[in-house]
């Protein structure tokens, strides 16, 4: 157009003519109030170079050497001076758009999600509020938006964090802008401790509109072994588009239609599909990360370490998703209160969401692994890693949904879609979900009022075994009634010491969890029969105390427990997947307390004993599980092999004061049984 305003022709020469172009080009610029006229001046002395590179016959420069041309060179230096006018001129804002004008802080994000919800175009909203948490959680670029695709999506080996363990999600980029030769490359997410702004949430939401409404023929494909579903697109404007990397203004238009309809006033920003990446960077930046974290979350890093290790690795920034999912950094290992997280979803509720995944997945797993060892069958075609990841996460996705689903009706009631989705509307009407809903925002709840305990992880093991102590003390019933609960201690109080007075307080205080050294010897070593050699060993002076074998086995009972069962029954699984992901280390000990609850003590009384072995053999909660560990295996050789490397306390002794236990157990019940008699 400028060539015909002119008369000129088209060919990118002589230079003169191009200097020209980018002086009426700033020109124009300038007279719009342009804020980075040099911006568009440079972007225009790339295209040129590279279309003069193309025209057969102009001769050089082309590329660097264009642009360092002195006249190129001149033209560009105007427009930078224009630009330095522009933002510090006597015309200019001082504030000019302020300093979010390329980033959203929380109170937007939660208002844009709000008219999401609420927008007439469903399938819009959902897209966008997906684009909002999805992009702010892991950086995403808006070539990245615009490329991501379903069968990227992947869950990683699940993070042992307490109380809840922890599921990231992840999606590896292997193209962008900035990445051309396809480096391998991972970023995730992990669920928000608030559900509205739960990354998982609005995926699930994207997935269940996407499977039930759009008709995408994504498993079908996956079925026929049809590995054209690898290039479907997880924001598609529409079915037509949706195996095409998706066009800017298909994400940035409904985006910017929501924008102006957010409740009080629209937001307005500098920045379109790239705000997502500003606001995710100043998201974990004020959570406290560091320029590392934040190189290795951003992808900005450079060098062998961080291309050739830790990008391929999602779990290389968990740290900053904990922090993306509103958990502090430094303590969400051990504090990771996702309350919603522990009610269990039936499967039916995740099967009808999604008919038929569960199917299509088992039949996707037996023919990737018949086609690993070897054993291919007539109508095993391809491998479909991709497929396996998918529907992982599509499951994954349903129990998401119906966990927030409860918030989602608190915060929008009607307004939220999905509800009217037959399969969600014949289930939320029945008396079942009533209960599951009660029970999901009380455990919520729960959790929240725990995190705010200003405790260390250390501090909440010790309030868990106090408060069992206190039970034990005082009963059950007496637990929140403030002046039953201190009187009571006080009269134990007075008991105790009274017995002390006499020389012998553990005559009439037979609920003590733990005994001193001296009597917890004595204890052990009292029947020939179940008699106890102790290493020459000496004592350390600074000596590991035997952290809470209590608190340890309440962390087994309410989370690890149920999982052991699940993964021992599920068949699917090779022998060693089935084996590394039974928490070795977590659960033998609480294994060996059931043993001997099995043999006929109470909880407590187990504890109590585990806890004199511990105490007796000097032994940590670490050295404690190795033991029990050890004992399970039977390989250990008895005599020899030391629970750990910093005691020299071995098997054989472990399993002497396992013996001892079982014989206390068996002489109180023939005590019992002779006063019951």
């Amino acid at each position: 157009a400028w060539c015909d305003r002119k008369g000129l022709d088209t060919v990118i020469h002589p230079i003169t003519k191009c200097v020209i172009f980018l002086e009426d080009l700033l020109s124009d610029m300038v007279a719009k109030n342009s804020k980075d006229p040099f911006g568009t001046v440079r972007v225009a002395r790339k295209a040129l170079s590279k279309i003069r590179e193309l025209q057969r016959g102009v001769p050089p420069p082309y590329g660097e050497a264009f642009s360092k041309e002195t006249l190129i060179r001149s033209a560009s230096s105007k427009a930078l001076a224009a630009t330095t006018e522009a933002r510090i001129g006597p015309d200019s804002d001082p504030l000019r758009d302020g300093f979010q004008a390329t980033s959203l802080d929380q109170d937007e994000v939660e208002r844009i999600l709000d008219a999401c919800i609420k927008h007439n175009d469903h399938w819009s909203g959902f897209r966008v509020a997906a684009m909002v948490l999805l992009g702010t959680a892991m950086g995403f670029r808006g070539d990245d938006l615009m490329d991501a695709k379903p069968s990227l999506l992947a869950l990683t080996p699940v993070v042992r964090s307490t109380p809840v363990p922890m599921q990231p999600v992840t999606c590896s980029l292997r193209t962008g802008k900035v990445n051309s030769f396809g480096w391998l490359r991972y970023s995730g997410f992990v669920r928000h401790k608030e559900p509205h702004l739960d990354a998982a949430g609005a995926l699930a939401d994207l997935l269940v509109f996407t499977l039930n409404l759009t008709g995408l023929d994504i498993l079908q494909k996956i079925e026929s072994q049809d590995t054209t579903w690898w290039q479907y697109r997880l924001l598609f404007r529409d079915l037509y588009h949706a195996d095409k990397k998706q066009d800017r203004n298909a994400l940035a238009k409904p985006l910017q239609n929501i924008l102006q309809e957010v409740d009080g006033s629209p937001v307005v920003k500098t920045k379109v599909l790239h705000l997502f990446r500003d606001s995710g960077v100043i998201l974990l930046a004020s959570g406290g990360a560091g320029s590392e974290l934040l190189s290795i979350w951003g992808h900005w890093a450079r060098g062998t370490l961080q291309q050739a290790y830790l990008e391929k690795n999602p779990l290389s920034a968990l740290v900053a998703f904990a922090i993306a999912g509103g958990w502090d950094q430094t303590s969400f290992m051990g504090r990771h209160f996702c309350g919603r997280a522990l009610v269990m979803v039936p499967e039916r509720w995740i099967d009808s969401l999604f008919p038929g995944v569960r199917k299509v997945l088992d039949a996707v797993r037996a023919r990737n692994a018949r086609l690993q060892s070897g054993k291919r069958q007539a109508d095993d075609r391809v491998s479909d890693r991709a497929a396996e990841g998918f529907l992982q996460t599509v499951l994954y996705s349903g129990i998401c949904f119906w966990q927030n689903l409860p918030f989602r009706t608190q915060r929008y009631g009607l307004a939220y879609a999905l509800h009217r989705l037959p399969a969600v509307a014949a289930i939320i009407a029945t008396q079942e979900y009533h209960d599951f809903a009660r029970e999901v925002i009380a455990s919520h709840d729960k959790a929240n009022k725990q995190a705010e305990l200003d405790v260390s992880a250390s501090m909440g093991e010790m309030l868990t075994d106090m408060q069992a102590c206190l039970k034990q003390l005082c009963g059950a019933s007496a637990v929140g009634d403030a002046e039953t609960v201190a009187k009571l201690i006080a009269e134990k109080m007075k008991s105790m010491n009274s017995c002390s007075a006499q020389g012998s307080p553990h005559d009439t205080f037979e609920e003590d969890l733990t005994l001193p050294l001296s009597a917890s010897a004595s204890a052990l070593t009292h029947s020939p029969q179940h008699a106890i050699t102790l290493p020459d060993t000496p004592r350390e002076a600074k000596r590991l105390k035997a952290t809470p074998i209590h608190g340890r086995y309440l962390l087994w009972e309410a989370t690890i427990a149920d999982r052991v069962s699940l993964i021992k029954a599920d068949k699917s699984l090779a022998v060693g997947a089935r084996n590394s992901s039974l928490h070795k280390k977590n659960r033998h000990l609480p294994q060996l307390i059931e043993m001997l609850v099995n043999l006929g003590a109470t909880l407590l009384e187990s504890i109590r004993l585990m806890t004199q072995i511990a105490d007796h053999f000097d032994l940590t909660l670490d050295q404690m599980r190795e033991g029990a560990r050890l004992l399970n295996g039977k390989a250990a050789k008895p005599d020899c092999t030391a629970l750990t490397a910093e005691t020299n306390v071995t098997v054989g002794h472990f399993r002497q004061g396992i013996a001892w236990a079982q014989g206390e157990i068996r002489k109180n019940q023939q005590e019992q049984s002779v006063v019951a008699n």
